[in-house]
């Protein structure tokens, strides 16, 4: 029996030997292994901050262009006030030049005196009413300026006579005759109408 056991631990043995021997090749390729994956983390844990640096420059550049944006918002709202400030300005111009007109225009209507004709004699001399009679008839029109030298030379007596008494102006004592009465009458009754100019 103790032959037996020997012979069955003999043989047992070499089985014991090749586990051991397996073990220790398992441990081998274990020990290979772990420098592998120490470079795998170590390889990792560098990429690492290349991502993170990655995510900044990213978080920066959308906050560069958020910047941007604003920046271009306020540009654009400076320059539509711009603008608007400019009809606004504009637009006081154009009234205040409206508003001008009128005044100039009735100025120089008030101030506009007849034209003088460029044949015109100035060297004459005349007395205030002939003046202001020179100056109606200057500014009279075709038609008027002819009835009324045809009043004047008398042509229209009878009629002139009846309208110079219908609105007052009566006739001139001591005429020597009707077109002297109605010439002195109608020079007198404008006289006294422009008067007031």
């Amino acid at each position: 029996a103790t032959a037996a056991k020997k012979t069955t631990t003999a043989a047992k043995k070499p089985a014991t030997a090749a586990k051991k021997t397996a073990t220790a090749a398992k441990k081998t390729t274990t020990a290979t292994k772990k420098p592998a994956t120490a470079a795998k983390k170590t390889a990792t844990a560098a990429k690492k901050p290349a991502t993170a640096a990655k995510t900044t420059t990213a978080a920066k550049k959308t906050a560069t262009a958020a910047k941007t944006a604003t920046i271009a918002k306020k540009t654009a709202t400076a320059a539509k006030t711009a603008t608007i400030a400019k009809k606004t300005a504009t637009n006081a111009k154009k009234t205040a030049a409206t508003a001008k007109k009128p005044a100039a225009t009735a100025k120089k209507a008030t101030s506009k005196k007849p034209a003088t004709p460029a044949t015109a004699n100035t060297s004459m001399k005349v007395t205030a009413a002939e003046k202001k009679l020179i100056e109606a008839y200057r500014s009279a029109s075709g038609d008027h300026k002819k009835i009324s030298l045809k009043v004047l030379k008398g042509e229209y007596a009878e009629a002139s006579l009846k309208l110079l008494d219908t609105v007052g102006g009566g006739i001139g004592a001591g005429a020597e005759s009707i077109g002297d009465s109605i010439g002195g009458t109608l020079s007198n009754l404008i006289g006294n109408l422009l008067g007031g100019k």
